[in-house]
């Protein structure tokens, strides 16, 4: 009976060449800054240098590597030179797209847990996050009294129908920017991959705020901004929070 799959010699030929890969894939991640040292090694590592050894798919391995670089606390900046560090070991002209976005997704699969409030790929809080506040708001209150009439919602959206990967690198920089804007206690959160909120107090200054920021931040990045008033109750205002995240039909 012929045995299936490789042979003993190309089973110890594929070895070497795992065994290879990775020594020189771990060099050069050091060479490129990895620290500490001695905390590179995963055992997806050698799944990923089998893969390229046998000529196999890496988007499997590259999604589980996120995860692990996610989950020992490695940033997302930090996961992609690591990855880049093996595309110059094999002599990739930059790293692949597809392989790109499956690190990217399971390093966000990797951060997630169902106990944080805070979106691990932009650093935003959740719209849970905004959804307890606003809750908070209105406990209490009746009819929109109190805390809850006296705040609006700063709503900031980007375009739904730019590259994914070009909107994820808005968000970020929005984010940034809107919580060094919004410094005095307001809440922020990302509503969608295309949404993000301010809860903050209405008033004039907010009204002159809001209109900076679209004249100047929001039109740098292509995102509209609007303010939205806080209905009368809590359900009112969570339906609220609902359909502004709702993606737009196309």
């Amino acid at each position: 009976m012929e045995a299936c799959g490789r042979d003993g010699p190309e089973r110890v030929r594929d070895a070497a060449e795992r065994r290879r890969l990775r020594t020189l894939w771990s060099r050069r991640s050091r060479e490129n800054g990895w620290d500490p040292p001695d905390d590179w090694w995963t055992p997806v590592v050698d799944q990923i240098c089998e893969a390229a050894a046998g000529g196999d798919d890496l988007a499997p391995g590259c999604f589980r590597f996120g995860q692990a670089r996610a989950r020992s606390g490695v940033g997302i900046g930090a996961a992609m030179a690591d990855l880049a560090s093996l595309g110059e070991v094999l002599g990739w002209n930059g790293v692949p797209m597809p392989l790109l976005r499956a690190l990217a997704e399971g390093w966000v699969d990797g951060g997630r847990s169902p106990d944080d409030c805070q979106d691990p790929l932009t650093g935003l809080a959740t719209a849970s996050y905004l959804h307890t506040r606003i809750g908070e708001l209105y406990r209490g209150a009746e009819a929109g009294a109190g805390a809850a009439g006296r705040h609006r919602l700063v709503v900031v959206a980007l375009e739904q129908r730019a590259d994914p990967w070009r909107r994820t690198a808005q968000l970020i920089v929005l984010g940034h920017e809107l919580s060094r804007s919004f410094s005095a206690g307001e809440s922020l959160a990302l509503l969608s991959r295309t949404r993000l909120a301010v809860l903050a107090p209405g008033g004039p200054e907010l009204a002159e705020h809001a209109r900076h920021l679209r004249e100047n931040l929001c039109r740098e990045h292509g995102a509209e901004l609007w303010t939205v008033p806080l209905p009368e109750t809590e359900r009112e205002a969570r339906a609220l929070l609902d359909d502004i995240g709702r993606p737009l039909s196309t």
